[in-house]
């Protein structure tokens, strides 16, 4: 099983196996004050090997900070996926889903989302939480 893609957005859905995406592909996250509550969407895309559909399986998303901490309780849900009719023998099958979330941000640095199916790490998406006072956003600006 892997990752197909990790999608941190500003808003996203999930809809007959697409990703819409609005404000997609940060990767900093800027505040002017720490901690701050942050609402925002994880898109995510799992590849499910040939030979790994119709099996149950468990995915857990969670967010760390950069003492790899979890900023909250994780997501997890078990999944099966099966194989349509008509597909085509060895073709991996795509999990298309959106998570909304608000997590509080405690402090500055590298922060991740990663995303374990059956306690195995199959992909993570690095951000930044930065603090910057509102003065030099403004300047910024």
């Amino acid at each position: 099983m892997d990752t197909g893609f990790i999608l941190l957005s500003d808003k996203s859905e999930s809809l007959n196996g697409k990703l819409y995406a609005l404000g997609g592909g940060w990767n900093t996250l800027r505040f002017p004050t720490l901690p701050h509550n942050h609402p925002f969407c994880i898109g995510l895309g799992v590849d499910v090997a040939w030979n790994e559909t119709d099996e149950p399986h468990r995915l857990e998303l969670r967010i760390e900070d950069p003492d790899g901490n979890n900023l909250a309780d994780p997501f997890s849900f078990d999944f099966e996926t099966g194989r349509p009719e008509g597909s085509i023998p060895g073709l991996d099958q795509r999990m298309v889903m959106s998570l909304e979330t608000v997590q509080t941000f405690r402090v500055q640095g590298p922060h991740a989302a990663i995303v374990t199916v059956d306690e195995e790490e199959i992909g993570r998406s690095r951000f930044q939480v930065v603090q910057v006072p509102v003065e030099e956003q403004q300047a910024a600006g």
